[in-house]
This record gives structure tokens, sequence and C-alpha cells, in this order.
């Protein structure tokens, strides 16, 4: 488990039992935990996103790498020098 999951956990548990042991109505402490459980929700959506964004950006820069390198290979011509022909 990585930190910020720890973290994530970490906060949500506290949230969740702040909600619960403060002194309110009912309806009112499940109205916070729902929006609560929302507002987690869209953070981790964002997380992700951000994350499978910058996977995505370096995913097309080893492609572009890849590509480039593929390119100077098959572009390089091996010649043996004359001088040396005799030796292989």
């Amino acid at each position: 488990m990585t930190t910020m999951q720890k973290m994530l956990i970490g906060f949500t548990a506290g949230a969740i039992l702040g909600i619960l042991y403060a002194p309110k109505k009912g309806a009112k402490t499940r109205k916070k935990l729902r929006n609560l459980g929302t507002d987690i929700k869209e953070g981790w959506n964002n997380i992700t996103d951000r994350v499978a964004d910058r996977i995505e950006v370096i995913r097309d820069g080893v492609e572009n790498l890849a590509d480039n390198a593929i390119e100077k290979v098959e572009s390089t011509q091996f010649d043996i020098p004359p001088t040396m022909a005799g030796r292989y």
C-alpha cells in the first residue's frame, strides 16, 4: 500500500469518526457522510486521471525514443573500409 493510499484511508477514517461523534441529527450526519464519500470519490478519480495522463506522456516519449533509435540504426551503413576487407 502506498503512502498516498494510507493517507487517504487515514483521512477518511478520521473524517467519518469525527462526523459520527459530532452532536448532530442523524439525517444531517448521513448527508455529511454522503457528501464526504462523493468528495473522496471525486478526489480519487482526479488523482487516477492525472497519473494515467502522466503515464501516457511517458509512454509516448518512450515510443518516440524507440522510433528514433530504430531510424538511426536503419539509416546507418556498416561499410568495411577496403583496407580492412581482406582481414575478414
